[in-house]
Parts: structure tokens; sequence; C-alpha cells
């Protein structure tokens, strides 16, 4: 290998590192914000229980399926 095709090797090396990393930052900050609106909406969930709200409209207000409403309702007793 010549130098130049050395140097062109970790010239692309060095930029899939920089694109592999900028890419894992993208998905982490994505993966935050999902985490940040499900605690979000178990949250207000909880409250809504707590208020006496019904199963069925908790899980609609909230977007959560009625099983993890059910599971929230259940650590609250």
């Amino acid at each position: 290998m010549t130098q130049i095709e050395q140097w062109i090797r970790e010239e692309g090396i060095k930029e899939g590192i920089k694109e592999g990393i900028k890419e894992g930052i993208k998905e982490g900050i994505k993966e935050g914000i999902k985490e940040g609106e499900i605690k979000n909406k178990m949250e207000t969930a909880r409250i809504a229980l707590k208020k006496g709200l019904p199963e069925d409209l908790v899980a609609e207000i909230t977007a959560l399926d009625m099983e993890t409403v059910r599971r929230l309702k259940g650590e609250l007793i």
C-alpha cells in the first residue's frame, strides 16, 4: 500500500468514526426525548388516577395502554 493509499484509508476511517459518533449522538437524543415523554405520560396517568379518573379515560388521555394504566393504579394502592 502506498503512502497516498494509506493516507486516504486513514482519512476514510476518521470520517467514518466522525459520522458514527454524530449518528450515535442523534440516536441518543431521540431516545432520551422518547424516554422523557413516556415518563411524563406515566406521571400524568398517576395524577389522574389519584384524582379518581377511570382507567379507560386515563389511557385515552395519556395514550398509554390499559395494562400500563392498570399497573400504575396498582402501584398507587
